[in-house]
C-alpha cells in the first residue's frame, strides 16, 4: 500500500509539471476558441431515432477506412424518460459521413446479470482510439438495497467501466471491475459517472467525471461535484485527484479535451449558472487541475436551427461529444435531444442531433 501510494504522488506530480513544461513550448492559438462560433445549422439527416426508443448519447470514432462508428444507448420509450436507469443498452451504428445518416448494426452492451458490477443496463458510452486500441467508457450499476429509495439504491450504485476492442465493430471485453470506486480521503462519493478521457501531453490519461459529495446518500441534497482522475494507461488504475472543480454552481455530461496547449471541456449548464441560460457551456485550464470559464464560454442554447431555417426549442440538449477531423479541429457536436412538451401533450422519443461545426482559419 505504501509503495503504491508513492506511485501515486509520483505519476500526479509529473503529470502537473510536464503540463507546465508543455505551456511554454507548444504553439498556442492567437484567438480564443469559440465553438458557439463554429456551430452550423442542421442538415434534416444529422438526427438518430426510432419511435420505439428513447435514443440518448453519441459518441463516435472514425476508422482509416472512411467508416464513421457511432455508439450510442437506448431504452424502451414506453419505459419513460426514466427507463434509462434500469433498461438502456448501447448500440452501435455506422454510416460513410460524420454527420450520418447512421444505421445500427447491432447492441454492444447491456447489463450482465446479477453477480456483476454492471448487473443493470448500459449507459452514456464515451469511445476513444487510444495507439491502436478502442476504449468504450460507459456507466452501470448493481442492484443493491441501501435502504433508499428503489430509484436512489440504483442511481447510488453506479460506476464507470470500460470495454476494450482492436476494432469499433468489436468483439468488445469489459474489465470485470468498476475503472474507480472510492478511494480514501478522495472527494468522490456517492455514484461515479459521466467518464470523459484524453491523453495528456506526458502520456498519461485524465479523466474528468461526475460524483457526489461525501454523505450525499442520506442526506437528500443533489450536491453534484466534478473530479479527475489520472491514470497511466487507458484502462487504469485511476488515481482521484485532492481537488474538486466546477463545484460553486451545477454543472454535468462533461466531454473533456486538449488542443493547442490547453485543456477544454463542453459541460452542461443545466440550471443557468454560468451563462444566465439553459446550455451548453465552455471551461478550459492550462494545467489540467485548475479550471474556470472560457471567455467564449456560451456554446449553445437548447435548441437546434435546422438547414431549412426552422428552429425547435428543446428542454434537453446533452451529452455533448466532439468529433476531431484527421486535423485535429472539432468538426461534429454529438447530443442528446428532447423537446418541449406542451401543457397536455404527450412526450416525443428523445433523439441524437450531429451539429457540424465549421472550421475557424
Amino acid at each position: 500500500m505504501k509503495k503504491h501510494s508513492i506511485l501515486i504522488v509520483v505519476l500526479l506530480s509529473v503529470f502537473f509539471s510536464s503540463c507546465t513544461e508543455k505551456k511554454k513550448t507548444e504553439s498556442k492559438s492567437s484567438e480564443p476558441l469559440n465553438l458557439g462560433e463554429m456551430i452550423q445549422p442542421v442538415p434534416s439527416h444529422a438526427v438518430l431515432k426510432d419511435s420505439a426508443y428513447n435514443i440518448w448519447g453519441a459518441s463516435m470514432v472514425q476508422t482509416e477506412d472512411g467508416v464513421c462508428h457511432l455508439f450510442y444507448t437506448q431504452w424502451p420509450f414506453e419505459t419513460g424518460f426514466r427507463g434509462w436507469l434500469k433498461h438502456s443498452d448501447i448500440v452501435y451504428a455506422t454510416s460513410n459521413s460524420p454527420t450520418g445518416p447512421y444505421t445500427p448494426q447491432k447492441t454492444i452492451l447491456t447489463g450482465f446479470g446479477k453477480g456483476h458490477w454492471n448487473d443493470e443496463a448500459a449507459h452514456n458510452p464515451h469511445i476513444k482510439k487510444f495507439g491502436d486500441k478502442y476504449y468504450l467508457y460507459f456507466i452501470s450499476h448493481r442492484k443493491e438495497d441501501l435502504g433508499l429509495s428503489d430509484w436512489m439504491n440504483h442511481i447510488f450504485t453506479q460506476r464507470i467501466g470500460v470495454a476494450v476492442a482492436d476494432h469499433p465493430a468489436g468483439p468488445w471485453a469489459v474489465l470485470p471491475e468498476p475503472l474507480i470506486d472510492y478511494q480514501e480521503g478522495k472527494p468522490a462519493h456517492g455514484y461515479m459517472v459521466n467518464p470523459s478521457v484524453c491523453q495528456t501531453p506526458d502520456g498519461n490519461y485524465l479523466m474528468m467525471f461526475k460524483a457526489r459529495k461525501p454523505g450525499a446518500e442520506t442526506s437528500g441534497k443533489f450536491d453534484p461535484i466534478h473530479c479527475l482522475a489520472i491514470a497511466p494507461t487507458p484502462t487504469g488504475p485511476f488515481t482521484i485527484a485532492d481537488e474538486t472543480l466546477l463545484t460553486e454552481a451545477t454543472a454535468e455530461d462533461p466531454f473533456l479535451w486538449y488542443q493547442n496547449g490547453k485543456y477544454y471541456s463542453v459541460v452542461k449548464d443545466m440550471y443557468k449558472h454560468y451563462t444566465g441560460a439553459k446550455s451548453l457551456a465552455l471551461f478550459e485550464s492550462e494545467d489540467g487541475l485548475n479550471w474556470g470559464p472560457s471567455q467564449n464560454i456560451m456554446i449553445s442554447k437548447t435548441e437546434i436551427i435546422w438547414e431549412n431555417g426552422d428552429t425547435t426549442k428543446l428542454q434537453n440538449l446533452e451529452r455533448p461529444q466532439i468529433w476531431f477531423d484527421k486535423d485535429g479541429n472539432p468538426a461534429v457536436l454529438f447530443c442528446a435531444a428532447r423537446e418541449i412538451t406542451e401543457e397536455g401533450g404527450l412526450e416525443k422519443p428523445t433523439y441524437n442531433v450531429h451539429i457540424p461545426l465549421k472550421k475557424i482559419e
